[in-house]
């Protein structure tokens, strides 16, 4: 199994460039796999925003959101790190015009040297996508848009000559876009949108399949369902990584009763991981915390480096054995 991290919400509220980039470089020595940042870019003063420390009203506090453009900081992870993967976690791919996409993450793939990785989701803050102008079916049929986007994405990173795409939603004709990412074919497409439409997309544009905190269980039933329609669209399952998001609690002791997923102590949490790789669990994208700690920057900091000492080595990680 693979363990990723989240430089945005292991960062302070309100994080600067420097605190992310300070997580990304504590993530890479202390052995984790990959750093990700989120996508936001107009966020209505209002909005309830999902939180990893739960639900939090905006009202009042997105006007002091810093949410960091997730292109252009996948560079300077890049520039902060020399091996661990950067990428955006959930790209809203309506948001940009595919050609921006593929020439700023082609630019970044090059700088790192093949580290980039693009997670896609279709948006779902209509609000967001009134604040930027776009035509309101871009929110009503966003995942045809996201369909033609990435396919859009993957023509423009592949073709060897002039690029040519014509859908509803984008056409262009005799484009030439140089020079072409670092890795090849092109950098891993992971889509994070769960569901069948969700798997279609993964099995027949995508490299990884992303789902919010699930229970062992139900991460199983996902893996299998992900695997028949692999199989249905003639692609090998073990082409498209299954990846889960999820905060881990850690707790000084154990937690009896009913617990969260990856909630209580090592012992516990080390119990998950493993229902989890037996479900078919590729790659945990964290948000590790010490649960009651007050102070979230130490709190987090000090997480990370709880879960790279106990967990990382007994799971495979590059911090332990293959």
């Amino acid at each position: 199994m693979r363990f990723g991290v989240s430089a945005g919400s292991l960062a302070p509220p309100g994080a600067s460039v420097d605190d992310c980039l300070e997580v990304a470089r504590l993530a890479e020595v202390l052995g984790f796999d990959s750093v990700w940042v989120d996508d936001h870019v107009a966020i209505p003063h209002g909005t309830v925003l999902p939180s990893s420390d739960g639900p939090e009203a905006a009202a009042g506090a997105t006007q002091d959101l810093k949410q960091l453009e997730p292109l252009v900081m996948v560079n300077a992870l890049a520039a902060a790190t020399s091996r661990v993967e950067v990428g955006v976690r959930s790209l809203a791919a309506p948001y940009r015009h595919p050609a921006v996409v593929a020439k700023m993450l082609a630019t970044a793939d090059l700088f790192s040297e093949g580290r980039v990785v693009l997670g896609v989701g279709t948006g779902w803050l209509e609000a967001e996508f009134t604040a930027l102008a776009l035509p309101p079916d871009h929110f009503a049929d966003r995942a045809i848009v996201t369909d033609e986007y990435v396919r859009a994405i993957k023509e423009l990173w592949t073709n060897t000559g002039p690029s040519n795409f014509a859908g509803r939603f984008v056409h262009f004709e005799d484009v030439g876009t140089y020079p072409k990412p670092w890795r090849k074919p092109h950098p891993p497409i992971v889509i994070a949108d769960r569901g069948a439409a969700g798997m279609v997309r993964a099995s027949r544009l995508g490299n990884g399949y992303q789902v919010p905190t699930l229970s062992a269980s139900e991460l199983a039933a996902e893996s299998e369902q992900l695997a028949a329609t692999c199989r249905q669209d003639r692609r090998n399952p073990s082409e498209v990584e299954l990846q889960m998001t999820a905060v881990v609690r850690i707790s000084q002791r154990a937690i009896g009763g009913e617990r969260p997923p990856l909630g209580g102590s090592i012992e516990q949490i080390a119990d998950d991981l493993r229902a989890y790789a037996n479900a078919g669990l590729g790659q945990l994208l964290a948000v590790p915390v010490l649960e009651g700690e007050l102070d979230r920057t130490a709190s987090r900091r000090a997480a990370m480096q709880l879960f790279a000492t106990e967990l990382l080595p007994a799971f495979g990680s590059r911090n332990g054995a293959p």
